[in-house]
């Protein structure tokens, strides 16, 4: 069986130690290729190596380019998969999402050279409702068309399952829900003498500061809690989240900026719990190295991880929204109780860690590429 998975990101380390995983857990026969688009994201370029020589995981790989993935024409990435599927000759492809110009004809090129096609989804419902009606019904139309050219899906937890059943697929082509990252390095992050980075108790987000995270929001709710706020993060609404914080002198919220992920486990070590309250979010991977650490996460509905990794009132809370008074309420007791509640919230989550493993994603991963490979 020869697999290959068409990925975005090099720099990767969520799906890199899956693919290291796959390719060490195949059989001698089987064959991997991995093709990445490029090292990392514009923006992101101070945050990791591009010496390639300096790469931690071991898999076969195929980097398309050296420049960051916005810079990267779409049109060379849609030859340069076309160009090494008629070399590689896979049994079945992988493809990350349906977002790439590519998608279409890969997809078309498989059907008729009888490869076998798994599709990498994030969406959520609430994602896809979004913008104009036209545009909106135009692409869910193109989306399930897409889709309906696979054979399977992998998918990002329950959430994305209520898209892909909307979008016609079938509960068998869903080949895996699960999501996980690399443990052993985060844990390796630790120091071993950590230190509180913060003089008080503290709550804590991470991610890119941009409308669809509700920061505004997170600000505002910040006025109503007894603790700090750490943001850890960068993006488009920093200067105006910045003049919101000066502006309604809401001290207790503390923006860090950009911090490495090597430095992330100690910030997650010493807070309270993980905000996650965006509007829209695919998964929040940030929710796993939380409860990987015994952290409760408050999070939205909104978040793909919320029901599926954070189960309400078991290792954190999951809300419709944080604006409402009612809800301020449920936070504010939330926290008050933490205290008691501790050694609960950290068995769930030590149990809960077991099921997002790398080693049960990879097996399943690998499951499926060997079941449609056999078809």
């Amino acid at each position: 069986m020869r697999i290959l998975i068409l990925h975005n990101l090099l720099w990767s380390q969520y799906k890199s130690v899956v693919f290291e995983k796959i390719a060490q857990t195949c059989s001698p026969e089987d064959d991997v290729l991995v093709v990445q688009t490029a090292i990392t994201e514009k923006g992101r370029e101070d945050l990791v190596d591009f010496d390639v020589a300096n790469y931690a995981y071991q898999f076969p790989v195929r980097l398309l380019n050296r420049i960051p993935l916005q810079q990267v024409s779409p049109w060379k990435t849609t030859w340069d998969w076309i160009r090494i599927i008629l070399a590689y000759r896979p049994d079945v492809i992988n493809l990350t999402g349906y977002s790439e110009v590519g998608t279409l004809p890969v997809l078309l090129l498989s059907k008729c050279l009888g490869i076998k096609t798994i599709m990498t989804v994030e969406s959520i419902e609430n994602l896809s409702a979004r913008g104009n009606a036209l545009a909106n019904t135009l692409k869910t139309t193109y989306k399930r068309f897409l889709i309906r050219l696979c054979d399977g899906f992998f998918s990002y937890g329950l959430n994305t399952n209520k898209f892909l059943f909307q979008s016609g697929v079938g509960k068998r082509q869903i080949l895996s829900y699960l999501n996980a990252f690399d443990k052993i390095a985060f844990h390796a992050t630790l120091p071993t003498q950590p230190e509180n980075p913060h003089d008080k108790p503290y709550l804590l987000f991470v991610g890119r500061l941009s409308p669809e995270k509700n920061l505004p929001a997170l600000f505002d709710l910040l006025k109503h809690l007894p603790m700090d706020l750490l943001v850890v993060g960068n993006g488009p609404q920093h200067d105006e989240l910045t003049l919101k914080k000066q502006r309604e002198s809401i001290d207790n919220v503390h923006l860090l900026g950009t911090v490495a992920w090597a430095n992330l486990a100690n910030l997650y070590q010493h807070a309270t719990a993980l905000m996650l309250v965006s509007t829209a979010e695919t998964w929040g991977m940030v929710a796993n190295e939380a409860q990987e650490l015994q952290k409760p996460v408050i999070c939205t509905e909104a978040c793909g991880c919320a029901n599926d990794l954070v189960i309400d009132g078991q290792n954190g809370l999951v809300l419709s929204d944080i604006t409402s008074l009612e809800n301020i309420h449920k936070i504010q007791q939330f926290l008050a109780d933490y205290p008691r509640q501790q050694a609960a919230i950290e068995g769930f989550s030590q149990r809960n860690s077991q099921i997002f493993s790398v080693d049960r994603l990879a097996a399943e991963m690998l499951t499926g590429f060997q079941h449609l490979a056999k078809r």
